[in-house]
């Protein structure tokens, strides 16, 4: 009886190690050009690579977390985004949105119904926007792929001076096939060209003035 405990406190051990390794997959830098940092890794399971999109930025939180909340900018916005529309809205902090990414021809859209939830750290006011699919909230659409696996985060970061540091997280199964080299490039372009379009929407003085019961600066 000892010895089959101790075998499966070893198997339980090894599990535990390896869940470990899997998620401590290192991040590696895959483009930098002026503020932006472009980050992937391997992903496990999965032939895609997650990435991660690094900017400081001068903007107050709620003017960030007002722009990415601002359904109607998103084409926009985010790279290769064609349209956009809020499904739903639940309380204060979350929606459900319906977004279509575009995709080069003989390729399909991809479209994703995403969940969103907004909250805010009390101590450091560091502000997390949690994404992830909900691919039954509406029917399929004809033509376009419905995305089911994806799940991400904005992470909003008080700096000194009024400064505040962008993060951009995501892993997603894009469904279907798709072309390699396009897979390897919307890992890299994807985050650098949204966090790009951020710096200049951001300056927009709509969001400046933009005031959240529950988020403080």
């Amino acid at each position: 009886m000892n010895n089959l405990i101790a075998k499966m406190t070893l198997l339980f051990l090894v599990l535990q190690l390896s869940s470990l390794t899997f998620a401590e997959n290192p991040w590696t830098l895959s483009k930098q050009a002026g503020a932006i940092k472009v980050f992937v890794r391997d992903t496990p399971g999965s032939a895609i690579k997650s990435f991660k999109g690094e900017l400081i930025v001068n903007a107050k939180l709620t003017a960030l977390v007002a722009l990415i909340d601002d359904t109607k900018v998103y084409p926009r916005f985010f790279y290769q985004c064609k349209s956009a529309k809020n499904i739903k809205e639940v309380g204060n902090n979350q929606s459900y949105k319906y977004i279509v990414t575009g995709m080069p021809w003989p390729v399909k859209d991809r479209d994703t119904i995403v969940h969103s939830v907004i909250s805010q750290n009390k101590q450091t006011k560091q502000v997390e926007i949690k994404m992830k699919a909900a691919p039954t909230l509406m029917p399929l659409k004809k033509g376009r792929v419905r995305i089911k696996k994806m799940a991400g985060r904005w992470l909003l970061i008080p700096e000194k001076n009024g400064m505040t540091k962008v993060v951009y997280e995501m892993t997603v199964d894009p469904a279907g096939s798709l072309p390699k080299w396009l897979v390897n490039t919307m890992s890299t372009d994807m985050p650098f060209n949204t966090l790009k379009n951020l710096s200049t929407l951001i300056k927009n003085p709509k969001y400046q003035t933009v005031k959240h019961a529950f988020i403080v600066n």
